[in-house]
């Protein structure tokens, strides 16, 4: 236990706060009954054309999202038209992947199903469109897209954020944790330097006796503070966007814009979508933004978002984290509070020290856990004293589902470029996108 915060939370929250790696050590295991999952990786809906060849990829794993080993078997379910795998089946890697190739039939019209199943694990299946390859004029990209993203920051934070480290992780390591952590704030609290000097001598015996008192009132303290920590770095890790990319003709070809207006959270498969309004933020428009335009792909120019990461992080431990644990809490002090009574905790200090009362060291307590929760929540806000942006450039594969020659959809998007901290950036993990066309104004 260190007695004072090293630099608090984040990097839990961007290289998934310690977990997985005896499983990255080991690599995958075999399945178990009752704990294999399948999921599938992008899209569940997919189109295509005649003689087109698409991937799908499914991740075998288990209900904590450790990669499970073993094979996945794949098969066309009704009439397929002609359309074919490149495999009956596939060895998941050592992230637990299986891959096999769609290919579409050399003519006509098809729509058909592909499933995949493996041990103890309920099949997932995708729905294939193929349409006929008949072209009468080029694509025509103009219009508004809905474009949802979906960034991986799994390689790290550039600079001051890559270095932060899991508070949460912090107070539960030592052998009277989390009584020791909160005890060193307790003790900060107190202004009269003898009190505190006598407290400092009493430990750490007293440190066991606090963390007596704590875990038998509430009992799963520690795992709530992981599970926290583990979330956190979910969020982190993987957060998405919901965003609009118009496009509209050009004096050569097209031009674009596109803007920022949601971010989305994921944990444990589940997201929450916020308005970048309802954060407090305006939404983020990068205007003039380079377009080329194939039948075949779509490429987006390297254009750059500029964002209050510290700001967006809070309200995902707010918003979404705390509330998953904890649902009575509705910020980080009355988490805190919730999982310490300081009264008993207090009353047992006064009990074991020959002075001070119990309010003392009950009020002592509950401006310690004000200090924990102001000294973690300033630690993320920094984060929005340097600028953090988002440098992007995408391609993705248009296709036009109504033969009008318009796209409606942009499939199979993948973004690359870098997130940059104070001026240090680092590459981007696999994101990918999908835009599909608005019919009405955002």
């Amino acid at each position: 236990m260190k007695t004072q915060l090293s630099t608090a939370i984040l990097l839990g929250l961007f290289v998934g706060a310690g977990a997985g790696c005896s499983n990255d050590d080991a690599g995958p295991r075999p399945p178990e009954s009752g704990d294999a999952f399948l999921t599938v990786v992008g899209e569940t809906s997919v189109f295509m054309e005649n003689g087109w060849q698409q991937a799908v990829i499914v991740r075998y794993h288990d209900g904590e999202d450790n990669p499970l080993a073993g094979e996945v078997d794949f098969a066309i379910g009704g009439s397929g038209g002609g359309a074919t795998l490149s495999a009956p089946s596939a060895i998941t890697n050592r992230d637990g992947e299986a891959t096999v190739n769609v290919n579409a039939g050399a003519t006509g019209q098809a729509a058909f199903s592909v499933e995949a199943v493996a041990e103890y694990a309920t099949p997932v299946s995708w729905r294939i469109a193929v349409r006929a390859n008949e072209p009468t004029g080029p694509l025509d990209p103009k219009g508004t897209f809905r474009v949802a993203s979906q960034f991986d920051l799994v390689s790290g934070l550039p600079g001051t954020v890559g270095q932060v480290t899991n508070t949460f992780i912090d107070m539960t390591d030592s052998p009277y944790d989390p009584a020791t952590f909160f005890l060193d704030q307790a003790v900060n609290a107190i202004s009269d330097s003898t009190t505190r000097a006598l407290i400092n001598g009493a430990r750490p015996a007293l440190d066991a006796i606090v963390n007596d008192v704590i875990r038998s009132a509430s009992p799963t303290i520690v795992t709530d503070l992981l599970e926290v920590g583990n979330n956190f770095g979910q969020v982190a890790r993987k957060f998405g966007t919901q965003s609009t990319l118009t496009v509209t003709a050009a004096a050569e070809g097209f031009a674009s814009s596109h803007t920022l207006t949601h971010i989305v959270f994921t944990v444990d498969g589940q997201s929450s979508q916020f308005l970048l309004s309802d954060l407090g933020m305006t939404n983020v428009a990068a205007p003039n933004v380079g377009y080329q335009q194939t039948d075949d792909r779509t490429d987006i120019a390297t254009h750059q978002f500029p964002l209050s990461y510290g700001s967006v992080l809070m309200v995902a431990l707010e918003e979404v984290i705390i509330p998953l644990v904890d649902p009575s809490a509705t910020d980080l002090n009355s988490f805190f509070a919730n999982l310490i009574n300081c009264d008993a905790v207090g009353a047992e200090i006064s009990d074991y020290l020959p002075f001070g009362s119990p309010s003392l060291y009950a009020g002592a307590c509950r401006l310690g856990l004000g200090y924990a929760t102001n000294y973690i929540e300033g630690r993320i806000r920094s984060l929005d004293s340097s600028a953090l942006l988002l440098n992007v450039s995408g391609n993705a594969r248009p296709m036009d589902t109504n033969t009008d020659r318009k796209i409606d959809i942009l499939q199979n998007g993948t973004w690359t470029g870098s997130m940059t901290y104070a001026n240090q950036p680092v590459t981007l993990g696999a994101s990918t996108f999908r835009g599909d066309r608005m019919t009405t104004p955002n």
